[in-house]
C-alpha cells in the first residue's frame, strides 16, 4: 500500500516537473522571438533612412547570402516582423494558461517548491 502510494507521488511528480520544463520551453522560445524581433526592427530601421529603394542590399537566406534590392527586402522583413510579433502574442498566452495548469496542479496535488512564497 506504501509503494503504490508512493509510485502515485513519483508519477505525480514526473508531471509537475514535465510541467515546469514545457513552461521554461516557451518562455526561452519567447526571449528567443523577442531578440528577433528586436534586430529585424533595428534593420526596418535603418532602411526607412535609405532615400534609394533601387540600392543594393545583402540578406541571410537560410545560410546564405543573397543580393537584392532594398524595395525587395523591405517588405519581407516588415512581413517576417509582423509574424514574429503574432507568435510572440500567441506563446504569451500560452505560456499564461500553462502558468494557470501548473498553479492548478500544485493546488490540487498539495505540491510546494522550496524557496517559493506561498
Amino acid at each position: 500500500m506504501a509503494d503504490q502510494r508512493k509510485k502515485g507521488q513519483e508519477v505525480i511528480l514526473q508531471q509537475f516537473n514535465k510541467m515546469r520544463q514545457e513552461q521554461r520551453v516557451f518562455a526561452q522560445k519567447i526571449s528567443e522571438l523577442k531578440m528577433e524581433e528586436s534586430e529585424h526592427k533595428l534593420v526596418i530601421d535603418a532602411l526607412k533612412d535609405v532615400n534609394d529603394p533601387k540600392r543594393k542590399c545583402y540578406q541571410l537566406v537560410g545560410g546564405v547570402l543573397i543580393q537584392r534590392t532594398i524595395e525587395e527586402v523591405q517588405p519581407n522583413l516588415e512581413n517576417n516582423a509582423a509574424k514574429i510579433n503574432a507568435l510572440i502574442s500567441t506563446l504569451d498566452k500560452n505560456l499564461d494558461s500553462k502558468a494557470k495548469e501548473l498553479i492548478d496542479f500544485k493546488e490540487k496535488h498539495g505540491i510546494k517548491v522550496k524557496g517559493e512564497d506561498n
